[in-house]
């Protein structure tokens, strides 16, 4: 995909962490360049939702600032959240590019923000995860998220599952690929844990753009604005809009949320919506 916007005469700092893992050594330019692409996706979004400004900003996961550095450059009047797991990356974005930094959990319900964000970026975190951390970490970004606020994260969809299904080597080696496949092909989402068990809850997430837009009606305050395949390297590109009671659940709600599954509560029926109109 060509640039969307010209960023060469930005001034970003280019200092990279000596831990940062994101670097390629073979590849050094493609860390920049996923960083620039991320800015430019979020220029897209802000001519989509007719959003001039962001002057609060969530960056999770950050890491060491692959794609903050850009974000600081560019909006250089914002507060900007510096979130991951990896406490390294935080210290390392508040100090390099003066981040509000906060140490997440593995529970994204337990992160303590006490504030909403005009703009949260999430760049390859739902990639990773089971259906059920999936869900809540939804629920949590649009928790998050203040009105008239975007949400913009990454997927792994079609273009991932093709390169699988192809024998592409090097892409990920250390799961299984054929469950994946099976499960994906079945019903639009599927996990499989890497083999390793230090990293344990954790591995590849895939999901089709229909299971996407399913999973979006449980939100009525969610708007779809955009779903970009491949927009990201290989990963597609979902930004979303949010706006207060904005569409009634009429078609129902086919998966459900992630708190009420872990209480053991039901989903409503598709009847049960529609009979409510008539009862007004």
């Amino acid at each position: 995909m060509k640039p969307l916007y010209d960023f060469s005469s930005l001034p970003v700092d280019r200092t990279i962490a000596p831990r940062d893992g994101m670097v390629a050594p073979d590849m050094p330019e493609q860390y920049f360049d996923l960083g620039r692409r991320a800015l430019e996706l979020i220029k897209f979004s802000s001519e989509l939702c007719d959003k001039p400004h962001y002057p609060d900003i969530l960056d999770l996961p950050c890491g060491h600032g692959r794609v903050l550095r850009w974000l600081r450059a560019h909006y250089g009047y914002a507060k900007i959240t510096a979130c991951d797991l990896d406490r390294d990356g935080v210290d390392f974005c508040a100090k390099q590019f003066g981040a509000l930094p906060v140490y997440s959990e593995p529970d994204l319900r337990q992160v303590p923000f006490k504030a909403q964000f005009d703009l949260i970026w999430v760049g390859s975190l739902v990639t990773h995860l089971s259906q059920d951390r999936w869900l809540a970490t939804l629920d949590c970004l649009v928790k998050w998220t203040r009105e008239c606020g975007v949400i913009i994260f990454t997927t792994q969809g079609r273009c991932y599952t093709s390169l699988l299904a192809r024998g592409r080597r090097n892409v990920t080696e250390n799961i299984d690929k054929a469950a994946l496949l099976e499960e994906f092909s079945r019903t639009g989402f599927a996990y499989q844990k890497y083999f390793e068990k230090e990293h344990g809850d954790y591995g590849v997430a895939v999901t089709s753009p229909e299971w996407l837009m399913r999973t979006l009606q449980r939100y009525p305050d969610i708007i779809m604005r955009s779903y970009l395949e491949e927009a990201w390297g290989m990963q597609d590109v979902v930004i979303l809009y949010k706006k207060g009671g904005h569409y009634e659940p009429v078609l129902g709600v086919p998966e459900m949320n992630a708190d009420r599954t872990a209480t053991g509560a039901t989903t409503p029926k598709k009847k049960n919506f529609i009979s409510g109109f008539f009862e007004r």
